[in-house]
């Protein structure tokens, strides 16, 4: 619902700013029109055209690059819980079922408390911290291994965990990051005067004038709209899910079942 009220509040905007925007030009150029002004008028409305085309296409494809990137980082979160608990079988017992505890809490407090905070905090879950804080104290815990197996099960078990937790750090600062309010002002405002300069285009009927105004405005109202949407992954309409995290929970369901 939230959507199709964006989406009627910028695309219907925008065409409706043409529609009128152009029967009020009619009307107030209709009798200062001179020889070649449609000339110089689309020639300069071509070039502003160009400019904002090049303008608006590079921000869409910039918004889209970071959504993008956010959910290739939270799957990559989300994945690396898995091997990392598998680690844990290669421990000792008592050690290990606090690995595999914790991994799960973590996991837990990442899907039911921590995600519905993303997008307005950047503190995340304390209970998702402090699970990362205790495998961090049950690993000191472990006696150093001799064995070149064991030492290798604990130099890998270490990596992937960081790997987690570098993954999580940039997964709260990519759900607070915003795009900058200049782009804003460059993408409705570079918007706003291609529109406006289409007013001042005179053509003898008034209705095909109007069509096409319209359906440029309503074609710059669509990607304002797919910018706002895309522009915060964790909210909105096409917010990201833990969907990623409630399958690696799944399949460390089939690991302890030996599946």
């Amino acid at each position: 619902m939230r959507a199709v009220l964006l989406a009627i509040l910028v695309i219907g905007g925008a065409v409706a700013f043409s529609a009128f925007g152009v029967l009020l030009g009619r009307r107030l150029i209709r009798n200062h029109v001179a020889a070649f002004h449609n000339e110089v008028m689309i020639s300069l409305f071509s070039a502003a055209g160009v400019v904002f085309a090049v303008l608006l296409g590079f921000l869409v494809v910039v918004v889209w690059q970071s959504y993008d990137g956010a959910h290739r980082n939270l799957a990559d979160e989300a994945a690396t819980l898995v091997p990392l608990y598998r680690l844990t079988y290669g421990m000792e017992a008592k050690e290990g079922t606090e690995m595999r505890t914790l991994i799960r809490r973590y996991a837990d407090a990442v899907i039911n408390e921590e995600w519905p905070t993303l997008g307005t905090s950047r503190a995340g879950s304390y209970m998702a911290r402090k699970a990362i804080g205790d495998i961090d104290r049950v690993f000191a815990r472990i006696d150093p291994k001799t064995k070149d197996a064991d030492r290798q099960i604990d130099t890998e078990f270490l990596r992937t965990k960081s790997k987690v937790v570098a993954d999580r750090n940039e997964r709260l600062l990519e759900a607070s990051d915003t795009v900058p309010w200049i782009l804003w002002v460059g993408a409705v405002g570079g918007g706003m005067i291609v529109m406006t300069m289409s007013f001042f285009i005179y053509m003898e009927r008034a209705w095909p004038h109007v069509m096409m105004a319209s359906l440029m405005g309503g074609l710059i109202g669509l990607l304002l709209f797919i910018m706002a949407v895309l522009s915060s992954p964790f909210t909105g309409p096409l917010a990201l899910g833990p969907d990623h995290f409630r399958y690696a929970v799944q399949v460390m369901d089939d690991d302890d079942r030996g599946d």
